[in-house]
This record gives C-alpha cells, structure tokens and sequence, in this order.
C-alpha cells in the first residue's frame, strides 16, 4: 500500500524482528537521467538493534530486485545492492526454511543479520510489493539501458 509517498519493497517482520526497505519517492524529479532513480531506506529492528540506513536505487537495481527473488522462490540465496546491501540465506534445519537477512553498511564497515521465521508465502508478497514500486513510480525518463558503470 502507497501511504505519505511511500512504499515498502520489502517488509518482512517475525515478532520483534524486522526488515524493511522503504521507497520515499523519487531521487530528483524531472526530465534528467535522474528522474528515475528513487530514495529509499533500509530499516532493521529487533530486541537487540535498530537501525536505518539510506540508499538511492537506480532502475537497475529494480530489475536485480526481480532477477533474485526469482532466485529466492527457488530456494537460493541472494546478494542485493552494491556497497553494502542486503543478504538473504536460509536456515534449513525447519520443515519450513527460514530466511536470515544480513543489511550491510560498508561506509560504516558494519552489519546486522536478523533471523525472520516469516512462514508460507513472503517470497509472493515480495513480488507483489515489486509490482507496487514498479507501478507506482515507472520509468519516465531512460529509455535505452544504461551500462553498469553509470551511477549518479
């Protein structure tokens, strides 16, 4: 749900933890390459640790986010974001694997990895909360695709 502007890409939450990557809006609005990149957060909670940490996503990082939850849903684990980023592996010792979620921060040279029991279908929601960031902020401005070593 698009609430105040924004929208969770991902939302996992098992009791007293969670991990959140929160979209906010977009980087610089108007008709520059920019337009498409959007601000986010990233927000970690548990008993132990809170945290945020800011990112700015590029349309490219949208589409890894595509590209690894489709490597999720098979079971695999997944790295996602550079410079840091999120880390998602599985404890398989459960009938139901649960997903460990590491969020690095490298300028910090810190990290927090937070066990999320989050049951059946979370890799679906992920999805559809994709969707959602995809529909409600669309590329307007890159039509071509840009190579890798262009960051802002």
């Amino acid at each position: 749900m698009v609430a105040g502007g924004g929208a969770d890409l991902i939302h996992m939450v098992a009791g007293d933890n969670s991990v959140q990557v929160r979209v906010l809006g977009r980087h610089r609005p108007g008709e520059t390459p920019y337009n498409d990149y959007l601000d986010a957060e990233i927000v970690v909670s548990s008993g132990f640790v809170n945290g945020r940490l800011d990112l700015c996503l590029s349309p490219e990082d949208l589409n890894d986010w595509s590209t690894v939850l489709d490597e999720l849903a098979v079971g695999r684990g997944i790295r996602w974001l550079r410079n840091g980023g999120i880390q998602i592996e599985f404890d398989r010792q459960f009938s139901v694997p649960v997903p460990i979620v590491t969020v690095q921060d490298d300028e910090s040279v810190s990290s927090v990895r937070v066990w999320l029991d989050v049951g059946h279908g979370w890799i679906e929601d992920l999805r559809d909360r994709y969707e959602l960031v995809r529909r409600t902020w669309p590329n307007e401005v890159v039509t071509a695709p840009r190579s890798r070593s262009f960051w802002p």
